[in-house]
């Protein structure tokens, strides 16, 4: 396990609201990891600057005071790009053009269906962006005074749930976890959740001689990651829903990010996420990971 060019450069679009300043406080987290490069993005709404073209000029002036707070955190290089456009389609252009080793972006609040609301911005770049993409997951709290914006976790590597179902999608993580260990998390856990529908028929034979293989794997990757330099790692075997499953084992344990790979189409309009990543992206309380 290497981290290689994982943090080699991130990408962070913000808005110039209290949230795109909430945001920052995890990439902070972030720098003290060994960011290389940061570019914080801001794209203005075209309709917006071509009334008032003097937007760009105080939305720069915003990010460059964040620029400022990041060099003070240790970024070594960060720089700052302001454009007028479509926030999804400028950031996922920059992510085919520049190949950042990271996206971070931000979500918050759940409609009446439970749901997290990732916005349009979000959502667009999680399905088209080629390069992992952190959601940092952000609530809302009123009070008396108004509502203020803050982190949904103290701790962004607080606890990490590492989500793996073996594939070659799941394995491209790894890199990405790598890194996490200069965080000293609490707690890693690598699981693994058998698929219900593929063991309905297993006779108690089939089903121990899928639990040795799976206990094997598991314990596999706890020696890689344990040599990697985290020093509590955990592995955790179930069957059922995958979704359901992981989202439980989220919660039991508290973890603070979960990280799992999404499958994705390349060359066509639209990429899509697996169905278990596109699920918990919008189920899930804690930070996620999502990993092409």
């Amino acid at each position: 396990m290497t981290n290689g060019r994982i943090l080699r450069k991130v990408l962070v679009p913000l808005d110039v609201t209290e949230s795109g300043e909430t945001i920052l406080s995890a990439v902070e987290e972030i720098v003290r990891l060994g960011v290389q490069e940061i570019r914080l993005l801001h794209v203005a709404n075209v309709r917006n600057t071509l009334a008032a073209p003097e937007i760009l000029d105080h939305d720069r002036e915003v990010l460059e005071a964040w620029r400022e707070r990041l060099i003070a955190c240790g970024a070594p290089s960060v720089t700052v790009e302001v454009v007028s456009g479509i926030p999804s389609i400028e950031i996922v252009e920059r992510s085919e053009r520049d190949d950042y080793a990271l996206i971070v972006l931000g979500s918050h609040g759940r409609n009446l269906l439970s749901r997290v609301l990732l916005g349009s911005t979000t959502e667009d770049v999680l399905r088209n962006a080629n390069d992992p993409v952190l959601l940092v997951r952000l609530r809302i709290i009123e009070t008396g005074d108004g509502a203020i914006c803050r982190l949904a976790t103290d701790r962004l590597f607080g606890c990490i749930l590492y989500a793996t179902d073996f594939s070659a999608y799941a394995e491209r993580c790894i890199p990405c976890l790598a890194w996490m260990a200069a965080a000293h998390p609490e707690e890693v856990i690598v699981a693994h959740i058998q698929d219900l529908r593929h063991l309905a028929y297993a006779s108690p034979e089939q089903m121990a001689a899928f639990n040795r293989r799976d206990e094997g794997r598991l314990a596999a990757l706890k020696q890689q990651f344990e040599a990697a330099g985290f020093a509590n790692v955990g592995t955790v075997l179930r069957t059922g829903n995958a979704i359901d499953e992981v989202l439980s084992l989220a919660k039991e344990r508290g973890a603070t990010l979960i990280v799992l790979g999404a499958k994705g189409r390349h060359g066509i309009a639209e990429q899509i996420f697996g169905g278990v990543a596109e699920a918990v992206v919008h189920r899930s309380e804690s930070h996620v990971l999502v990993v092409r």
